[in-house]
């Protein structure tokens, strides 16, 4: 507010003639309009910015009134409390409206003090057009509710604490985690709140740290609400005022539980690789070292008695029968050296793989049913077969191999039964035993056999699914998508 003794030596002594009370370059540099006012509401004397914020030259605006810009004036009980709270010595400061020239009604705020010309009482009044601060409040206002309803409704934790640590703000999402309400929060303090075990402390030093250096930090918390265990990463902000000086700590946490444990999920898929690659490189190895001692030791040994008995042959030609008795001797040898051979070539690939899908089956029910002393019932689809490629027959039939393994060395069933069913797009088979089944949460990480069977299935984009229970049997299910 702007009192008579700032201008009282600015003040000519010239009687009322326009601008004789006050000289130009007393007010016409000052930011804000100046009126004089008589106590009939005439206009003693006007500044320069008085005109340009109501658009009005000089001799048109000193002839009007303080009531034809102040329409509340107009109302002769308001205009004589105005006048007599502006005569009081600290005067009085109020917001307003004033019409300008076109008609356009603006802002303003007004300081009005009593003001002693020669003799006679007037009132300044200091006015300000507050236009533009209330634009700039209104848009204050619309990017503080536009962040407010981004924060309300943000997943994240969000926080503000004050230099005392006391809480100023949290978001829904951390009242709904703590179990209070807005009202609660507000005040509480950061060491009152937190738990004493290690992420409370944790928290506790990354806000300390951000007040005490004025610097950012970060850091993951594991925390505990209630019965949920959640992993967060926690940024807290300095934020300083017009000084630079930090005046609030804004903390930020983020729940990253999932993707920690996609993280750990993911490591364990790769150990599991890197298990599985191991297993089967050593399954390799041993399946090249059983090959080799079986062609050295069979095959080789086979081969070395046939020529022993050839020299012994070439030897005897003057003995007929004891001619005829090597040659019978070597024809046995060469029937087993035969047979070994063709067991070796049936372990690396059966020759019933070349005929198809459901030949491959039949063979490989009548082999386990040999080797088990398991029925074994084989039901597969009526009419035209479904053309196969060679890489869907061979791992449809390794799967069925692998299953039926693993039926006879660990189900102890009875019964055993595999159904083909096919359709225009999907292969679907069944094996189903009524063994002493497993928990399906109890298999070991490093179940090879199951693992090799979901590794074959994803190759060719297929689904497989496992059910069983202690007692009640196993079934497998694969189902592959056909190729047009």
């Amino acid at each position: 507010m702007l009192s008579s003794e700032i201008f009282s030596l600015n003040v000519s002594k010239e009687p009322y003639n326009g601008r004789a009370i006050l000289p130009d370059f007393a007010l016409d540099r000052v930011n804000d309009a100046i009126y004089l006012v008589r106590q009939d509401a005439r206009l003693a004397y006007i500044n320069n910015k008085a005109c340009e914020m109501l658009g009005y030259n000089y001799q048109a605006l000193i002839r009007l009134s303080y009531a034809d810009i102040e329409n509340e004036l107009q109302d002769a009980d308001v205009a004589a409390l105005w006048w007599k709270l502006s005569l009081r010595p600290e005067g009085i400061r109020f917001t307003s409206q004033h019409r300008m020239h076109d008609g356009e009604i603006i802002p303003v705020e007004v300081n009005s003090s009593a003001w002693e010309h020669e003799g006679e009482t007037l009132v300044l009044c200091v006015v300000r057009d507050v236009r533009e601060l209330k634009q700039r409040t209104e848009r204050y206002l619309q990017q503080e509710q536009q962040f407010r309803s981004l924060v309300e409704n943000s997943p994240d934790l969000i926080a503000r604490f004050d230099t005392a640590l006391h809480c100023l703000y949290a978001n829904p999402r951390v009242l709904d985690l703590i179990g209070c309400s807005e009202e609660q929060a507000r005040g509480w303090r950061l060491t009152d709140s937190i738990p004493f075990d290690e992420p409370g402390m944790q928290l506790f030093r990354l806000v300390s740290n951000t007040l005490a250096r004025g610097e950012k930090s970060e850091s993951e918390l594991e925390a505990h609400f209630g019965e949920r265990a959640m992993v967060l990463h926690v940024r807290c902000v300095p934020e300083y005022d017009l000084k630079g000086e930090v005046v609030t700590i804004l903390a930020v946490g983020r729940d990253i539980t999932r993707l920690r444990e996609a993280e750990n999920e993911v490591r364990a898929a790769h150990h599991q690789l890197r298990l599985l690659a191991s297993n089967q490189q050593e399954r390799t190895e041993q399946e090249r070292k059983h090959i080799a001692r079986e062609i050295h030791d069979e095959l080789g040994q086979h081969l070395t008695s046939l020529r022993a008995g050839l020299s012994v042959i070439g030897m005897q030609t003057k003995n007929p029968a004891r001619v005829a008795s090597q040659v019978e001797y070597l024809m046995t040898l060469i029937d087993s050296t035969i047979q070994v051979v063709r067991d070796v070539s049936t372990r690396l690939r059966p020759n019933m793989l070349n005929m198809g899908l459901m030949p491959a089956l039949e063979w490989l029910r009548d082999e386990f049913v040999k080797n088990g002393g398991c029925s074994c019932m084989l039901i597969v689809p009526e009419g035209k077969p479904v053309a196969l490629c060679d890489q869907v027959v061979t791992t449809v039939f390794r799967i069925v191999q692998e299953s039926l393994t693993n039926i006879s060395r660990h189900a102890h069933a009875s019964k055993v039964s595999i159904i083909v069913q096919t359709s225009r797009d999907t292969l679907v088979i069944q094996i189903r035993d009524n063994g002493r089944g497993f928990q399906m949460h109890s298999v070991r990480h490093d179940a090879f056999g199951l693992l090799g069977i979901k590794e074959r299935v994803d190759m060719l984009n297929g689904q497989v699914t496992i059910a069983s229970r202690p007692g009640e049997g196993t079934q497998l299910e694969l189902t592959l998508p056909l190729k047009q």
